[in-house]
């Protein structure tokens, strides 16, 4: 559960609920959170009262309040979630796809690397979208390594293609087989 208490006369938050001794919230401070229709006496909240319980070391420590209190009370609603930033980076998405096309007319074994690209590529989109650049990194760069490995052996099976249809073993096959007709 988030919530939002008054701090330096203007709203704040969303905090936890373990943050809010530290941040000076006593049993008399005015707290909010989703579901309740206006700002409230902490106290009133009964999942905070273990936060004013007397324990066997005495009671929790309070930070004092410097703070001015609010001026108006009423309903609040909470500024809008934050929305992630962009984090630059190479999108292997065409790529991939294309070396998966590739893959596929030259090589299925390209065809397969290309697949495991789009794979990782669309979880690299993901995860950067998310703001979690970290993880983003890590598979934009297995996205980008399988579109190399992709072309590589697309390349490699279009050379062999090459070689064999221009050898003389597969003209005299179509030859035979033309003379079958």
């Amino acid at each position: 559960m988030k919530y939002y208490i008054i701090r330096n006369g203007q709203p704040y938050g969303p905090v936890e609920k373990h943050e809010l001794l530290s941040l000076g919230v006593t049993r008399d401070s005015d707290i909010w959170r989703d579901g309740l229709p206006q700002w409230v006496k902490a106290s009133s909240l009964p999942e905070l009262n273990d936060l004013w319980e007397d324990s066997a070391f005495g009671t929790y420590a309070q930070a004092p309040v410097t703070e001015q209190p609010y001026a108006g009370y009423g309903a609040y609603n909470p500024p809008p979630a934050p929305q992630p930033r962009y984090i630059p980076h190479t999108n292997w998405m065409p790529w991939a796809i294309v070396s998966t096309v590739v893959g596929f007319l030259f090589s299925c074994i390209g065809m397969i690397f290309g697949i495991v690209a789009i794979t990782q590529a669309s979880k690299a989109n993901k995860y950067y979208d998310q703001g979690m650049e970290a993880a983003g990194r890590s598979a934009n760069s297995t996205a980008k390594t399988m579109t190399i490995i992709a072309f590589v052996v697309a390349a490699i099976g279009l050379v062999y293609s090459i070689v064999v249809l221009s050898s003389g073993e597969f003209q005299e096959a179509l030859e035979t087989l033309s003379n079958l007709n």
